[in-house]
C-alpha cells in the first residue's frame, strides 16, 4: 500500500512536471503569436 502511494506521487509528480513545461512552451508559442498578429494591425 505504501509502494503504491509512493508510485502515485511520483505519477503525480512527473505530471506536474510536464504541466509545467506546457505551460512555458504555451507561453513562448502566444508571445510568437502576438509579434505575428501585431504586424497586421491597422
Amino acid at each position: 500500500n505504501l509502494m503504491s502511494i509512493r508510485d502515485l506521487s511520483i505519477q503525480s509528480a512527473t505530471g506536474a512536471n510536464q504541466t509545467a513545461a506546457a505551460s512555458s512552451e504555451l507561453s513562448v508559442l502566444a508571445a510568437d503569436m502576438n509579434k505575428l498578429v501585431a504586424r497586421f494591425s491597422l
